[in-house]
């Protein structure tokens, strides 16, 4: 497993939280997101580690739980500059997409300008550093299959989607926007 924090650059900062997929690192930079990655539910003093994020950092806590359990977006500031162009303006567009909505890959390849870049989109959203933040799993292929899926494959991706409120086929295949969300 790769070290919680990397210790040679003191201003980062680790903050534990639970998501809709179990227990999550985010690693801050100067107070602003720069990681998330899940953790195995077995590591030693989680739930200390998550209780002492949770009295350290009060309103951040609150808004990573509410966006990562939650699927609310409140992270208008990420750290991102360490990515290519092309991926910051796939990323920036993706964090967009409200909960309960799904987008193809070639609508927001034509939506940052680059109509003929569905693939390299979905190359953008395999290396998102903040899934969940940036909620990748709402973008899906344009035959309706759900694609896969960084942080677990399709299978988690398929939960994600349907705790927002898309009824998917037992295939993965179709979404359908459930009525009254």
């Amino acid at each position: 497993m790769d070290s919680l924090i990397s210790e040679r650059d003191e201003k980062m900062t680790p903050v534990f939280s639970e998501s809709a997929l179990g227990p999550v690192q985010v690693v801050l930079l100067d107070g602003l997101p720069l990681e998330l990655k899940r953790i195995d539910p077995k590591t030693p003093r989680l739930s200390e580690l998550i209780e002492d994020s949770r009295r350290r950092f009060p309103l951040l806590f609150e808004q990573l739980y509410r966006t990562l359990v939650e699927g609310e977006i409140y992270f208008q500031q990420l750290h991102l500059e360490r990515l290519p162009s092309f991926y910051k303006r796939v990323l920036q567009r993706v964090k967009t997409i409200p909960k309960g909505t799904v987008k193809n890959y070639g609508e927001i390849a034509t939506e940052i300008g680059s109509p003929h870049g569905s693939r390299a989109v979905g190359s953008a959203l395999a290396r998102n550093p903040l899934p969940l933040l940036i909620p990748c799993h709402r973008v899906v292929k344009k035959d309706g299959a759900i694609g896969s899926f960084s942080m677990g494959g399709s299978t988690l991706k398929a939960k994600l989607l349907e705790k927002e409120g898309i009824i998917l086929a037992k295939n993965h295949k179709f979404w359908i926007k459930q009525q009254g969300t």
